[in-house]
């Protein structure tokens, strides 16, 4: 078997298209055949895109997992579950447990400013708070849709972070006031 051209490296294969492209019609006597597609091999070759450079492409990944919310969890750090059970011969066809969501995020992926925030957060929380596991656990099935209740549970996570850091202020500004 002869080798294909996925084994060898991209910027052989690139060169053997860029050489091997039929002429539709002689060069000029004493000047060499310029390909149409010779800009588009070397572009390649280049690591260049129609959409920007390679690197740039990573860069744009890079930068939409770092999307976060607006209390500073990144989104990569949810993790959602959700339960299909198939579908019944009967109506209504669906489960009503498959509008269930569930939502877990470690504690560590959640931003706190001191330690007094923590606990507060663990307070309010209560015993959504997995020890041993380290995470937060909240499930959702409030709504008739799923898309609805992983919004709710993300809005629900943002109010109990904000609503963490308010309360942590207020308890700083009473202390202050005491003293």
């Amino acid at each position: 078997m002869g080798r294909s051209s996925i084994s060898k490296p991209i910027s052989q294969t690139y060169s053997a298209l860029r050489n091997n492209v039929p002429m539709p019609f002689e060069a000029e006597p004493g000047r060499p055949y310029v390909s149409p597609y010779s800009k588009f091999f070397a572009n390649l070759e280049a690591g260049r895109t129609s959409l920007g450079t390679t690197e740039e492409m990573e860069k744009r990944a890079a930068k939409l997992l770092e999307r976060s919310l607006k209390c500073g969890i990144p989104e990569s750090e949810l993790r959602f579950q959700t339960k299909s059970y198939g579908r019944f011969a009967l109506p209504p066809y669906v489960s009503p447990g498959e509008h269930r969501v569930t939502v877990k995020v470690a504690l560590a992926a959640i931003p706190f400013k001191n330690e007094q925030e923590k606990e507060i957060f663990l307070e309010i929380v209560g015993s959504r708070f997995d020890p041993k596991k380290g995470d937060l656990q909240l499930s959702s099935e409030k709504f008739a849709s799923r898309i609805e209740n992983k919004r709710y549970l993300v809005d629900m996570i943002e109010r109990i972070v904000s609503n963490t850091q308010n309360l942590a202020k207020e308890f700083a500004d009473e202390e202050k006031t005491t003293m």
